[in-house]
């Protein structure tokens, strides 16, 4: 028997999809770093450019709970919001479903999705279908300035070919909390000044751990007693 933790992170998780996007597109890591190394001389008319966010098309693969949660932030940035609800396939989501977001974001097939996103947010569970999602194929798919941010799972994307896209320039930059062979990255990557690295902290808040061991401990003891668990994952092990 397996009980897991549904939905305790799903706005901290959001929020760091959020910090990812506007971390890469004003290019913070450079910046603060750029600061911290005595390089700051005073402002400069081409300092650092980076990209808008306000009025830029967030493109988001998937559109479960953390998805929605990305998407109300970013309609909140004056974005617009395209979603593919299961890439590679598809499959209609009518405005019942879509709920509080139904004329506010717009379904589009994942091929649309890759080509038109400015900022492109994995939101996808990992499965045989999703592994490699984003391979070298989808990246040379994606605009020269566009910016592809996970915080799913690292497997998700191809990470040796992201590296490759992002020296070559065949996209701007790259966001991530998540990786393909944790704790270890792909040769290359932390060498790009154009990423951001968060080391799996998409949960990473006190009140969100803090739940999260609550509903560890609540699903353990019911398994030491030989009850179903609050949050069980896998019901038919305990029958």
């Amino acid at each position: 028997m397996v009980g897991n933790t549904p939905g305790v992170l799903t706005d901290a998780t959001a929020d760091i999809a959020m910090l990812l996007i506007l971390g890469t597109a004003r290019r913070a890591v450079e910046a603060d770093r750029l600061v911290r190394d005595g390089k700051f001389h005073g402002w400069e008319p081409e300092l650092l450019l980076g990209r808008d966010v306000s009025g830029a098309v967030l493109g988001l693969a998937g559109f479960g709970r953390i998805a929605r949660a990305t998407a109300r932030r970013a309609l909140g940035f004056g974005m617009e919001v395209l979603f593919s609800p299961r890439p590679p396939g598809d499959r209609a989501v009518s405005d019942e479903e879509l709920g509080e977001f139904a004329g506010k974001v717009r379904q589009v097939p994942w091929e649309e999705l890759v080509e038109r996103s400015d900022y492109l947010s994995v939101h996808v569970p990992l499965s045989d279908q999703t592994r490699h999602l984003v391979d070298a194929d989808v990246l040379r798919r994606m605009k020269p300035d566009a910016i592809l941010i996970n915080t799913a799972r690292g497997p998700i994307v191809h990470e040796a070919a992201l590296v490759d896209a992002l020296r070559n320039g065949v996209i701007a930059a790259a966001g991530l909390d998540v990786f393909e062979d944790e704790p270890r990255l792909a040769p290359g990557l932390a060498e790009l000044p154009n990423t951001v690295l968060l080391p799996h902290v998409g949960s990473a808040t006190v009140r969100v751990r803090s739940e999260m061991a609550r509903l560890s401990a609540l699903n353990a003891v019911a398994i030491a007693e030989g009850r179903t668990p609050p949050h069980a994952v896998n019901i038919s092990a305990g029958q």
